[in-house]
């Protein structure tokens, strides 16, 4: 979808994870957003020397993470000031539910890239015929399991 992707371990090999994305947080404020417990902030003690933010373990009976971070923090990565990290707080859930299921396609690139190739300017993308959609996931041009997202995503909204 021409989204990179960084697999890193925090914990395990710190100083690789922070060779590797030293580059791509310079000169840039960078939000770091996600559920609890997802290590936002084990990244910024990573990151900031001096940071001192404050982790929690993992939640042995719910398997989720807790609300440790309780508000949003600004730290600077380099003494020049020109690029920043920002701790936000984590969430439990994420939802779509202000988004339209007929705006669904648009926001998925490599699901909307064919949505213009469609017979009906309406499509759902689900049985028309004449799907641009469609026929791109005949021809392995749309993944499967991204499709199946998107039809699980669509009946949910």
């Amino acid at each position: 979808m021409g989204v990179d992707v960084l697999e890193l371990a925090l914990k395990r090999d710190g100083a690789e994870a922070r060779a590797r994305l030293t580059p791509l947080l310079a000169k840039r404020a960078t939000l770091v957003l996600g559920p609890s417990g997802a290590g936002k902030s084990t990244l910024v003690n990573l990151m900031v020397a001096d940071a001192k933010a404050q982790i929690g373990e993992i939640s042995q009976a719910l398997n989720t993470g807790r609300h440790t971070t309780t508000a949003t923090q600004w730290y600077w990565l380099d003494a020049a000031r020109t690029s920043a990290l920002i701790d936000s707080p984590g969430f439990q859930e994420f939802g779509l539910r202000h988004i339209g299921a007929d705006r669904l396609a648009a926001l998925m690139p490599d699901v909307g890239g064919h949505a213009g190739e469609c017979r009906f300017y309406n499509c759902t993308h689900r049985h028309e015929p004449g799907c641009g959609v469609l026929a791109a996931l005949a021809r392995g041009e749309i993944a499967e399991s991204r499709y199946r997202i998107y039809r699980e995503i669509f009946e949910e909204l």
